[in-house]
């Protein structure tokens, strides 16, 4: 299994963990901004910062596992 880091440079890798991280957030923006205000409110109020640090917490820990 190779890994979405190999053969980058360190600059390159970082770059490429950030725009994951944008995904993931962009992502998550987007399905926030097609809730209905019920949906909103009915939500968990932890959700989404939750989901934000997980999924940044993620990619950390995959770009420091497959550093270059």
């Amino acid at each position: 299994m190779s890994s979405r880091y190999e053969g980058l440079s360190a600059k390159d890798a970082d770059d490429l963990m950030t725009g994951i991280i944008g995904l993931l957030v962009a992502e998550a923006m987007d399905e926030a901004r097609a809730m209905t205000q019920e949906e909103w409110d009915g939500r968990d109020a932890s959700h989404l910062p939750h989901h934000f640090a997980s999924a940044i917490f993620y990619a950390v820990k995959n770009r420091l596992r497959d550093a270059p």
